[in-house]
């Protein structure tokens, strides 16, 4: 049965667990862009760099922002920064996102209550292209959930979304890295 993958932008997905190895091991994305015609972008919502603003960045604008966190988004443009506004919908049940603000922009959405992420890079896709890795498996859509933006990171954010996928899915979580040596 072939996926509706018309909706994409706002879509939460998780590499298949067979990327072992690849830069997207166990990573949660949050596609911010989907253009049928020109491609797709997102962000890792789980590869934070263990930085703040602070440590990177020394403008005097930034100091209202010096502790929100850095991750990396992607390969893509890895020397790109991005402030984005992540917060729990309630009421639509989904993770919403305010990509690519400004320093005003990310101070005027941190009053509103918006959590506020620094991203060096993203991922990116042309047209199609991720629609094809949806074919060969290498992407799984993933229903929304707020533990997506409740703090845990790297793995363990990967593991708590794909458990909640259902019975094989949480079996696929927490295989040991190489399972022959079980």
């Amino acid at each position: 049965m072939k996926k509706d993958l018309s909706e994409l932008q706002g879509a939460l997905i998780l590499a298949d667990p067979s990327l072992r190895g690849s830069v997207f091991q166990e990573t949660a994305l949050l596609l911010t862009v989907h253009e049928p015609d020109t491609g797709t972008q997102g962000l890792v919502l789980n590869q934070p760099l263990g930085q703040h603003l602070r440590d990177i960045m020394r403008s005097p604008d930034l100091r209202p922002l010096a502790d929100v966190p850095v991750f990396s988004g992607g390969p893509v443009s890895p020397d790109e920064l991005k402030l984005v506004g992540l917060r729990w919908n309630e009421t639509l049940g989904r993770v919403e996102s305010l990509p690519a603000l400004g320093i005003a922009g990310a101070l005027k959405a941190k009053a509103a209550g918006w959590e506020i992420r620094a991203f060096v890079g993203y991922t990116g896709w042309s047209a199609g292209q991720l629609e094809a890795e949806f074919e060969q498996g290498s992407w799984m859509l993933t229903p929304h959930r707020p533990e997506a933006l409740e703090g845990k990171t790297g793995p363990a954010l990967w593991r708590t979304l794909l458990r909640g996928m259902g019975n094989i899915q949480a079996l696929l979580a927490d295989l040991p890295e190489d399972p022959s040596l079980n």
